[in-house]
């Protein structure tokens, strides 16, 4: 089954975030695929993963994770196969925890989805 994230963007008192993600989980939960049970849909608040600002020691890219926390946000985001990110735009940018959340990673966003050609397995 194909699994996918639905990536509460914003750690802000008062979001509204919450609200637009489990519309957009309403919305697609309507999709073909995911009334079949071909594909799973999950809401994945970034709040609920405390993360200070990046203090891994070595970089994402090196997969050497050390801290429990990063570990518990890498098993996380590695379950899924894809990723729909719900966020507002502050200052002209996303919000500054979910680009933290995204650069504690590395492998866990890498090559998620098939290209469109690939053959399915029997």
């Amino acid at each position: 089954m194909i699994q996918i994230a639905i990536i509460l963007g914003s750690t802000r008192p008062g979001r509204r975030v919450e609200d637009v993600a489990r519309w957009v989980a309403e919305a697609a939960g309507r999709h073909p695929a995911v009334k079949a049970g071909e594909t799973g849909l999950e809401l994945v608040d970034i709040a609920d993963y405390e993360r200070p600002l990046l203090d891994e020691p070595a970089p994402a890219v090196i997969g050497a994770y050390q801290k429990a926390h990063t570990k518990r946000w890498a098993a996380t985001t590695d379950r899924f196969d894809g990723f729909v990110f719900v966020t507002p735009e502050y200052n002209g940018a996303i919000p500054a925890a979910l680009k933290n959340a995204i650069d504690y990673l590395y492998a866990e966003w890498n090559d998620k989805a098939p290209p469109a050609n690939a053959k399915k397995p029997p």
